[in-house]
């Protein structure tokens, strides 16, 4: 087969123009890091990318459940804290004025401070995050607690995803934690008043039992909070091997792809000297 000076010229510029095109696109990996920009760079690849960069994405808004979730339960935590210190206080109060006579003024005292903690425990009990009452159960946008101590919340225990088919639940009904210490608070400030000092004494054991259970509760919470942070903290990690993941897909290493140009680059002007001596070739026969 006889090959043409007209073959010669189309074999050499076919090999510039894939030459160019080589160079442009180890450049384009030199300037922006990636080796995948477009799904036509590798179908496979990128799909895979874009997998990984979705599961990435669930992640993230599990991650963001828990860390609201751990945001209204470390406040419950904080207000079931200061619940038990309120509680306290009045045993403390009641001990005080241990034989005292019902009409001694001391006493009186005692029972009007006692008061006062019953409604300090009701501010407690209708303690917001950001707009939200998080002892009202599903009733969660107006107070839970009348002033009088009166629950109007409901028993609902909303429950977050944590993780892909893990629940927990973030809160506990203000009925369920307060009530039995509202009623033991006002029964002691009634005994206080009225009371012999067998009756406190009975008002202060009822109110050691509406203590444990909001121990109970904060125990409660307590390990539901671990539960979360040992979840996005495992999440996080699964993020991050998936990003990894992906971007030794997507990326380029700068030091390989810049000596992949250079290469090109000296590609490319090997064809142009192959062309350039195809031309001159071809104009000295025209000029015999």
């Amino acid at each position: 087969m006889r090959i043409s000076t007209r073959m010669l010229q189309e074999s050499a510029l076919r090999s510039i123009r894939g030459n160019q095109e080589t160079l442009a696109r180890l450049q384009e990996q030199v300037a922006t890091g990636r080796r995948i920009r477009t799904v036509s760079d590798d179908p496979a690849a990128a799909t895979q990318i874009m997998r990984s960069e979705a599961e990435v994405r669930d992640l993230e808004q599990l991650r963001r459940n828990g860390i609201e979730a751990s945001t209204r339960m470390g406040t419950e935590d904080v207000v079931l804290t200061g619940a038990r210190g309120l509680l306290e206080q009045a045993s403390g109060l009641a001990v005080g004025v241990a034989g005292r006579d019902v009409t001694d003024p001391q006493r009186q005292a005692m029972a009007a401070a006692v008061e006062q903690l019953r409604q300090e425990l009701v501010a407690y009990g209708n303690t917001r995050v950001g707009n939200e009452y998080i002892f009202g159960g599903a009733s969660s946008t107006v107070p839970p607690f009348q002033p009088d101590g009166t629950y109007v919340g409901d028993d609902v225990v909303r429950q977050v995803e944590i993780d892909r088919g893990v629940f927990v639940p973030t809160n506990h009904s203000g009925d369920s934690v307060f009530s039995s210490a509202l009623q033991g608070l006002a029964d002691l400030e009634q005994e206080l008043r009225t009371g012999t000092q067998a009756s406190i004494n009975a008002a202060m054991n009822d109110l050691q039992t509406a203590e444990d259970q909001i121990v109970l509760a904060q125990s409660e919470t307590g390990t539901r909070l671990q539960q979360i942070s040992a979840t996005t903290n495992s999440l996080a990690l699964r993020a991050a091997n998936l990003l990894d993941q992906r971007d030794s897909l997507r990326d380029v290493d700068p030091a390989e792809a810049s000596i992949k140009a250079v290469m090109a680059q000296s590609a490319l002007e090997r064809a142009y000297a192959a062309i350039g001596k195809v031309m001159s070739t071809n104009l000295l026969d025209y000029l015999r």
